[in-house]
């Protein structure tokens, strides 16, 4: 049985922010999956975090990026409307993009700890199907989790922990990391 190309929804979106110069970086667990070493190290998640430079300019490219992709894009309070933009950079408010097959984005203007240029200063970049993806540093992205102080995050840290001790334990693989 042949297998068909798997397309991965992720990448075009950021393929497309960046042919579109849009300032980004990708975070949250979306982000520290990046850095497994094999399948057992990821952990699922319902959403993609992009973080966003949060500037009108650069969200207001994000937006229509995600819209030509034909994302429907809201708030917490509904539906973004297009004279809402300088009032939802001006406030931070996250920005959630979804599909009618349930694939959903957050647009990010800010997430705990950290301004956008201390996240993008050293961000990492992946490169994934000939698609480079900026990537927030590991460690960034591991204390955010602890500063943001949620329930699902303590528990995330927690089983990071046991992964890590874990993974500790094995032989070191042969693979090779850039």
């Amino acid at each position: 049985m042949k297998r068909s190309a798997f397309s991965d929804p992720y990448q075009i979106a950021i393929e497309r922010m960046n042919q579109k110069g849009v300032r980004y970086v990708v975070v949250g667990m979306a982000g520290i999956n990046y850095y497994a070493e094999d399948p057992s190290q990821t952990f699922g998640t319902l959403d993609y975090d992009i973080f966003l430079e949060p500037s009108l300019t650069n969200v207001r490219k994000a937006v229509q990026t995600m819209q030509d992709l034909g994302f429907t894009l809201g708030t917490a309070t509904g539906r973004l409307q297009p004279g809402n933009l300088k009032h939802v950079v001006r406030h931070r408010q996250t920005i959630t993009a979804t599909t009618p097959d349930g694939l959903m984005i957050e647009l990010l203007l800010e997430i705990s700890g950290y301004p956008f240029s201390q996240i993008a200063r050293d961000a990492a970049t992946f490169t994934v199907g000939g698609i480079p993806i900026r990537v927030g540093k590991l460690k960034k992205l591991m204390d955010s989790k602890r500063l943001s102080d949620r329930p699902k995050d303590r528990q995330f840290l927690k089983r990071y922990e046991i992964l890590l001790k874990n993974a500790e334990k094995r032989p070191p693989s042969k693979k090779s990391r850039a």
